[in-house]
């Protein structure tokens, strides 16, 4: 037994009808020492009942056999009444059967009356409270974790920080009943705690005086980073909103920190309308549901500058694919005069050129193809990451683009060690793509093969893989190749090789990553093998019939 059991007065109602009887138990009872205790007696269920709903019974001592009631019955209606009443059963029978049953119906005790004697009489009733006790105890350690579970299922529904807060707030009602709760976010950008939420008051009126008042009692809650209880709100003097509590009834307060890895997100407080001592257990159990609380608003506050992030770089996205694309188109326009006029003077137009002069004219043609080629591929990239470019698949024959090709693709004038060589068989499958990307594709990696390699071989190969129903194109050159440590970024935007390479080829690396892109939005792969000094192959596989092969058109030419 515990200390405070022994010591504590138990509060005895005796109710028996025999005046004899109950003046010998009170005897019996007087006449054990250390057994402190008050006793009432009456001779009626009724007043007993009556007694027991005042709340200020310990332990009721109850007689089977009374004028107002008889048998089991008592104990249904002594349960009914007050059920958090531990009950001692008292009968002249001695009846195992009826105890036990007593005892199922809720009584802590069953005991006989001519085998009373004080010592059995008090350890029996020291031993009722007690049980009774650990039953209430687990009782409300289990209503506690139900709550708790249906509290954290609740908060972790949403990710919106009012619904969240209003979720809250309605569960704490329904299942722990206190008339008023409210919550409290601390502001980083004002540092102040803001009224957000509160249940059972007049939100308006409750966060206008809230901000009226500042901090109040929530500044000790802040400071002490600890659960805060004030007896009565309406006549503490750390309370600057007294009207506003009497108005509402509000009489206890217990402030409870809202705190995730030691930083303080708010706090939630809990109200009641009378005066109330906020016990050890119970600021325990409400400290882990702010803690329920504080990680399902972290995970909210969380979600939501996740959300307001990708919203603004979506923006700017959006901003510098706009800007691109204008600035883009307008540099076509000089560029395409530039290239004219050079034609035109180095075409003798203009009058006679001397040699150094069309020369001179020559690299002039050449660099503005090289800036036409670089503001195309800028205008491709954000039409790609735009979702502005669509497939126009059609059904052709294969052998057709590879001829457009070859007769397009050429070896610059300045690299004379260079061959392209085409590996293709004689007879092509027919295929279903869109031509024109595909087209895009082989011609940024050959123009990529050739620009990295200096003298050798550049082997374009077709192969149809007929097991697969695709079709596979490989382009291999034998130029600087690339180092193992870039290889897994080559087909990212803006991607260059090392420093001396990149001083030495020119270009602002997109083609590689247009392929790549093209490749996937036509259904197919894009593979890179390659070694350091002896060149790389670029592999690309494409299903034969991809997309809806009844509407595809039928090509015999691509134009």
């Amino acid at each position: 037994m515990t200390d405070n059991l022994s010591t504590k007065p138990i509060e005895l109602l005796l109710i028996e009808d025999n005046p004899g009887d109950a003046l010998l138990i009170e005897e019996m009872l007087s006449e054990v020492k250390g057994f402190p205790f008050t006793f009432d007696h009456v001779a009626r269920l009724s007043e007993g009942l009556e007694r027991m709903a005042s709340g200020t019974v310990g332990v009721a001592l109850l007689d089977l056999s009374l004028p107002d009631s008889h048998g089991l019955e008592t104990v249904a209606r002594a349960r009914a009444q007050s059920p958090g009443v531990p009950i001692v059963v008292m009968t002249g029978l001695d009846d195992e059967e009826t105890g036990i049953a007593a005892v199922k119906m809720g009584a802590q005790d069953f005991l006989v009356k001519r085998q009373l004697d004080g010592n059995l009489l008090v350890r029996s009733l020291r031993y009722a409270v007690e049980r009774k006790r650990a039953e209430e105890q687990a009782r409300r350690h289990q209503e506690h974790i139900t709550a708790l579970h249906k509290i954290e299922r609740a908060i972790t529904s949403t990710l919106d920080l009012h619904s969240l807060l209003s979720i809250l707030l309605e569960k704490i009602d329904q299942l722990l009943r206190y008339p008023a709760t409210t919550v409290r976010l601390w502001n980083k950008e004002s540092a102040c705690l803001e009224p957000v939420a509160c249940r059972n008051l007049h939100e308006e009126s409750w966060k206008l005086i809230a901000r009226e008042s500042g901090r109040g009692v929530t500044s000790l809650v802040l400071e002490k980073k600890a659960p805060v209880t004030i007896k009565n709100v309406q006549r503490d003097p750390c309370v600057r909103n007294p009207d506003f509590c009497r108005q509402h009834n509000l009489v206890s307060y217990l402030g409870v920190p809202l705190i995730v890895k030691e930083e303080l997100l708010g706090v939630l407080g809990f109200y009641t309308r009378e005066e109330h001592d906020f016990g050890n257990e119970e600021i325990e159990f409400l400290s882990t549901v702010a803690g329920q609380a504080a990680v399902a608003i972290q995970n909210s506050q969380l979600y939501q500058q996740t959300r307001d992030q990708a919203i603004e770089l979506e923006r700017a996205d959006r901003i510098k694919n706009e800007f691109l694309s204008v600035v883009s188109h307008e540099l076509c326009t000089p560029v395409n005069v530039i290239m004219g006029y050079t034609k035109m003077v180095k075409d003798g137009m203009m009058g006679e050129l001397n040699p150094e002069q069309d020369r001179a004219l020559g690299k002039v043609s050449v660099c503005a193809k090289d800036l036409l080629a670089m503001i195309n591929d800028i205008l491709r990239v954000t039409m790609i990451e735009s979702h502005g470019l669509s497939v126009v698949r059609t059904k052709f024959n294969l052998s057709v683009l590879v001829d457009v090709l070859r007769a397009s693709c050429e070896i610059p004038p300045g690299k004379k060690e260079v061959t392209l060589h085409w590996d293709c068989p004689s007879k092509l499958p027919v295929i279903n793509t869109d031509n024109e990307k595909l087209a895009q594709i082989l011609q940024n990696l050959i123009n990529n093969a050739i620009k990295f390699t200096e003298k050798g071989l550049i082997t374009v190969s077709v192969r149809p893989l007929s097991q697969e129903e695709s079709v596979e194109f490989t382009v291999h050159d034998s130029g600087i190749g690339i180092p193992n440590e870039i290889l897994a970024t080559v087909f990212e935007k803006f991607h260059q090789a090392d420093s001396s390479s990149t001083r030495y080829h020119n270009g602002v690396g997109l083609g590689l990553y247009i392929a790549k892109k093209l490749t996937e939005l036509l259904g197919g792969s894009i593979t890179v093998q390659s070694e350091l000094g002896k060149g790389s192959a670029f592999t690309v596989r494409l299903p034969c019939m991809g997309g809806d092969k009844d509407t595809a058109l039928i090509a015999d030419s691509i134009h």
